[in-house]
């Protein structure tokens, strides 16, 4: 019976062409590759063009998920409950479909249109949820592209035999099927990149925050500029901070590193080696710069670096001959307690503050 049914609404629907196409879709309770494969059979025929077929069949699903959308959206979970058998909309799909999101995320909205089982019951916990329109609508247009031309096309090769569908699409079904779960695994590294990227960020930030905070501690006596690209001759360096006080210039380099980190001959050994800079190298670049442009004004400081771990859960063993390494809760004091070789009266401080301030420009870091 209900085949009849299904079968005499598109017959109906032939009449009016490729906006037949489009209504077919947006009757939801027609699954929407009988639709798209009568109207393959319908290109089969000349009476529309594989384009049309095409266009108006997007517009069509593309509503159709929308409106499943709202319905989960503004009727909620008891709605569907009560009223999701009269859409199709079966429970099982529902919690599949929910499992699925709840997993992956909303990317899987664009991912799970190649998975038969719950290509209609996706939109559902989209709309539970409350995901942004534009971006479920994105997602369910670009995930329907491949679906819509799948079956208008095999609609188009079997011709008259088009009702046929189910058994012809089975092997193109399964070979969206790892498709789709090959992009909905590429979708959840990108995210997880995303995460650990934004962590990695967030991170940084306060390790700065933290360490602007310490030098702020340092008195009336010390100036401090703060991520600036320091410029001599014919070569510049990002520095995160540089401190002028009574005992020199420090040039301090921020590590965000966590875990044990030991200082050895041959290097730095980390238990978590996340990122590959040298800071001996970046330090020693730093420290170049920096006393060129006093040479360059004829003046004359103690020029110090110092690897600053702002994360003070890091668990640092030994240390280097070439710079100090201190932990965020310990700057303030290395730095107030450095024994200089030569003195700076404020004068001399103010003078070198502004030449650095001249030679440099915020960091793009």
């Amino acid at each position: 019976m209900l085949h009849n049914f299904v079968h005499g609404l598109l017959e109906f629907f032939t009449q009016f062409g490729y906006w037949g196409v489009m209504f077919g879709l947006m009757i939801i309770i027609i699954p929407s590759e009988i639709v798209l494969a009568f109207a393959g059979y319908l290109v089969f025929n000349g009476d529309i063009t594989f384009l049309e077929a095409f266009i108006f069949g997007m517009i069509g699903g593309v509503i159709a998920q929308i409106f499943v959308y709202w319905i989960a959206r503004y009727g909620g979970r008891p709605f569907l409950d009560k009223f999701g058998k009269y859409f199709l909309i079966k429970k099982h799909h529902v919690e599949l479909s929910e499992d699925w999101f709840n997993r992956y995320g909303k990317g899987v909205v664009f991912t799970a249109r190649f998975v038969p089982i719950i290509h209609h019951a996706i939109s559902i916990p989209a709309g539970l949820t409350r995901m942004k329109l534009s971006t479920f609508t994105l997602y369910t247009t670009l995930g329907l592209i491949p679906w819509t031309i799948l079956f208008i096309y095999l609609g188009k090769t079997l011709g008259g035999q088009w009702e046929n569908i189910n058994e012809k699409a089975g092997p193109y079904l399964m070979q969206l099927i790892l498709a789709a779960v090959a992009l909905t695994l590429l979708y959840f590294l990108f995210i997880w990149l995303r995460r650990r990227k934004k962590a990695n960020s967030i991170q940084g930030y306060i390790g700065e925050k933290n360490t602007a905070i310490k030098l702020k501690d340092l008195g009336s006596n010390y100036r401090v500029l703060h991520g600036k690209s320091v410029r001599s001759r014919g070569a510049a360096e990002d520095i995160d901070h540089v401190v002028v006080g009574p005992n020199g210039i420090f040039h301090i380099e921020t590590k965000n590193w966590h875990g044990a980190i030991r200082f050895t001959e041959a290097g730095i050994e980390r238990s978590q080696p996340e990122h590959h800079d040298d800071p001996n190298a970046q330090l020693e670049r730093q420290a170049f710069i920096i006393k060129e442009l006093l040479r360059a004004n004829k003046l004359e400081a103690d020029v110090t670096g110092i690897l600053n771990f702002a994360d003070p859960h890091c668990a640092l063993e030994g240390g280097s001959s070439s710079f100090t390494t201190v932990k965020v809760d310990q700057l303030g004091t290395a730095i107030l307690n450095y024994k200089s070789s030569k003195s700076l009266n404020s004068d001399e401080i103010r003078a070198i503050i502004k030449i650095l301030d001249e030679h440099s420009k915020p960091s793009n870091r």
